[in-house]
Parts: C-alpha cells; sequence; structure tokens
C-alpha cells in the first residue's frame, strides 16, 4: 500500500513539474511552413531550411519535390529562418510565430560565380 502511494505521489509530482515547465515555454502547437523557389518561381526540392529559436533546440529539414517543408510543434516566438541550396545564394530571415501557424516563402538567387 505504501508503494502505491509514493508511485502516486511521483507522478503528481511529475505532473506538475511538466505542468510548469510547459507553461513557462508556451504551448508547442504551432506549426511554420516554409516555401522555397528560384528567381523563376520554380519549386526547389532539397533546400536545406534551419530553424533557431530564441531559446531552444535547433530544428532542421529538407524541403520536399514540391519547395515546401512544415515545422511542426514549435511554440510561439521568434526565429531565425535560413535556406541553403547547392547553387543558389543562402538567405536567412527573421519570423515571429505569432499565430498558430504561419507561411513563409523565400525566392533565391543564382550563386554568382
Amino acid at each position: 500500500m505504501k508503494s502505491a502511494k509514493r508511485f502516486l505521489v511521483i507522478i503528481a509530482l511529475a505532473s506538475s513539474l511538466c505542468a510548469s515547465s510547459l507553461s513557462a515555454q508556451g504551448s508547442r502547437d504551432g506549426w511554420l511552413l516554409v516555401d522555397v523557389r528560384d528567381a523563376n518561381g520554380q519549386p526547389l526540392a532539397r533546400a536545406c531550411v534551419t530553424v533557431v529559436p530564441r531559446d531552444g533546440e535547433i530544428a532542421f529539414s529538407q524541403c520536399n519535390r514540391k519547395g515546401k517543408v512544415k515545422f511542426k510543434g514549435l511554440a510561439r516566438g521568434d526565429y531565425r529562418v535560413v535556406v541553403k541550396v547547392e547553387g543558389y545564394e543562402a538567405q536567412k530571415r527573421e519570423v515571429k510565430l505569432s499565430a498558430k501557424e504561419e507561411t513563409i516563402a523565400f525566392s533565391l538567387q543564382p550563386r554568382k560565380l
């Protein structure tokens, strides 16, 4: 019986810590859709996209064949988005994720030799 009470106390403490951590960070239910195209409006498949929050973990992924990638589970706040693809000038932009869902588009210029 004592072990069951001890288990319930541990669960209650863990839940309390998780809830306070979540409220300190804010809700992580937002998402950011990044659309990457060339100067002619054609999608740039396999572009590397990095999302850097002011605080927290960096996320990165590659665009699909339509030049898009979606980052889910983001907290609202400020981010730096960096886009790179071979043969094109890299771009970075500051983004404020204030709504649950945001879309940002990039138009990359060919790298000058």
